[in-house]
């Protein structure tokens, strides 16, 4: 699980990081930016295997531990999460901020089989999902962004 947590730089006016990290065979680009009114993060781009062996119903097959995890100190006015698979087809399972709060996108031949969720995130912990539907395992791309 590969988890970051976004905080308030309060102290600094502005500034912007970037950033890139390998774990476990993945590759991290991320850049962190923040303005007075609030810190987020421009971009980030995960990369892993999709599916899983747990059955999750409706959104396909799911590993058994979330594929990226973020925590929101404050809301986000506006966020994007979009998930490229290399075959199969991909699902994104978006669990949070609170236990009970779900949401699954799958991708479609309109999307170009690319699920995609946007809006506006509440503070707290999202667990990612990246899944298949067809219990098939396939690299993927997993871009966090906060351009419309």
């Amino acid at each position: 699980m590969k988890s970051f947590i976004f905080p308030n730089f309060r102290n600094i006016t502005t500034f912007t990081l970037v950033s890139f990290m390998v774990i476990g065979g993945n590759i991290f680009q991320i850049k962190l930016a923040h303005s007075d009114s609030q810190p987020y993060f421009v971009a980030q781009v995960i990369q892993g295997r999709s599916g899983g062996p747990v059955n999750s119903g409706n959104c396909g097959f799911i590993p058994n531990s979330p594929n990226y995890t973020i925590n929101l100190p404050q809301r986000v006015d506006y966020m994007r999460i979009t998930v490229q698979a290399a075959g199969g087809q991909p699902t994104l399972l978006v669990v949070g901020p609170q236990a009970n709060d779900s949401f699954c996108v799958l991708g479609d031949r309109g999307s170009g089989l690319k699920p995609e969720i946007s809006g506006v995130w509440e503070p707290g912990n999202y667990n990612i999902f990246i899944g298949d539907r067809t219990g098939t395992r396939h690299q993927f791309k997993l871009n966090i962004s906060r351009s419309k």
